[in-house]
């Protein structure tokens, strides 16, 4: 069975998404200044991510946290055909229970654009963004790599955005991605990234709603650090170990293909369905996957002044090569960085107390796929959040 390191695969997962979608980012509206955050305390039932007792990962662990996020966006325009786009924002969780201070993370994300005007129609941007995450880690890990353990990604981007029909645009982005796994650096890797992206916008009759729908398709070309993994020698069928290649020349590179496609219609209720592909064509044995995930959004007022938002993620990842893998730094069996098969519901009821204060209380449900019942994680968060524009 195929087991996840603490913390990291989601992250991973979400960041290359987020880099590929990125590629087509717009920005705030000009001139926009917005600070946002969020204070609150959670419960985790499983934080380091285990698979079920008897699965050879570490034992559950359940413990409450503190967890904070910060956030500051500005927009503005420079002269008649330019405008800059800039945001950052920090984030950390702490938590109390001693077994579980391991876990602790930092997140810094800062992004920024610059665009500009070549035509009524067309729009040339250069957008760069910047993510690190920063986790304790055990001595034992800190030992191994010499830092906190987690990860870097840094990624410029040009973007050129051609205005469509009445309410269409059509972009075209290449970029490049430095992406640094801490933990073990054989993971390390350079990218060049692409990707193409349409959006379309309309209002309906009535005015009662707007509908959006947005597709994107992208890729990255990874070049790793570290030496590409071989069938071991002797193995005709079945789970075969995954070794290095003795051929020191023989890097690790991969194809990352992603696609995404997305339908909201937002009135006094917001309703959502997405579906993204993602197909990882790797040279290294076990490396590679084809991964699934349907989404389903929804937004709508309740009784009391209260907001209702549910989010539902189904993921599914196969994977080609049945790999035996051996054991990495934490004690859990080293796969690959994008090993990733959980799905999501996520439920969240919101209550404002002022115009720029909110009440939060949020559930979260993580599990394996349909079929697949060795994992589970829930979180229950109760935070204040505020908004100053």
């Amino acid at each position: 069975m195929r087991r996840r390191r603490p913390a990291f695969s989601r992250m991973c997962y979400l960041v290359t998404l987020v880099t590929i979608l990125s590629l087509c980012a717009t920005g705030a509206r000009a001139g926009e200044v917005n600070l946002n955050g969020e204070l609150g305390a959670e419960y985790d039932s499983n934080v380091h991510w285990s698979d079920s007792a008897g699965a050879g990962g570490p034992p559950h662990v359940g413990s409450p946290l503190g967890r904070v996020v910060l956030a500051l966006s500005a927009a503005d325009r420079i002269g008649a055909h330019q405008d800059v786009a800039f945001s950052v924002l920090g984030a950390g969780k702490a938590f109390g229970t001693e077994a579980a201070r391991n876990e602790n993370v930092a997140v810094v994300e800062t992004s920024g654009a610059w665009r500009v005007a070549l035509g009524q129609r067309t729009r040339l941007g250069i957008n760069g963004g910047y993510y690190e995450a920063i986790q304790a880690g055990t001595a034992a890990e800190r030992e191994l790599s010499g830092v906190a353990r987690d990860f870097r990604s840094l990624a410029p981007t040009l973007r050129l955005a051609r205005a469509v029909g009445d309410s269409g645009t059509l972009a075209l982005a290449a970029g490049y991605r430095w992406f640094v796994y801490k933990p073990l650096r054989i993971y390390d890797f350079r990218a060049p990234a692409m990707a193409v992206d349409y959006r379309l916008a309309w209002e309906t009759a009535d005015g009662a709603a707007d509908w959006e729908v947005g597709a994107v398709a992208g890729v990255e070309l990874r070049e790793f650090a570290g030496t590409r993994l071989v069938r071991e020698a002797g193995c005709a069928s079945g789970s075969c170990a995954a070794v290095p290649d003795q051929d020191s020349n023989s890097r690790h590179a991969d194809q990352f293909f992603a696609g995404r496609l997305d339908i909201t219609r937002i009135g006094q209720v917001l309703l959502g369905v997405g579906y993204a592909v993602q197909w990882n064509r790797s040279n290294s044995y076990s490396e590679t996957l084809l991964r699934h995930a349907g989404t389903l959004r929804l937004t709508t007022p309740m009784p009391l002044g209260l907001y209702l938002a549910t989010r539902i993620e189904l993921v599914f990842v196969s994977y080609p090569d049945h790999a035996a893998f051996p054991a990495g730094p934490s004690g859990q069996s080293r796969t690959t960085i994008e090993d990733e098969n959980r799905s999501q519901l996520r439920a969240e009821l919101s209550r404002k107390i002022t115009t720029q204060l909110q009440l939060v209380l949020r559930y979260s449900l993580y599990i394996n796929a349909i079929g697949q019942n060795s994992y589970q994680r829930q979180t229950a968060t109760l935070s204040l959040a505020f908004a100053i524009e």
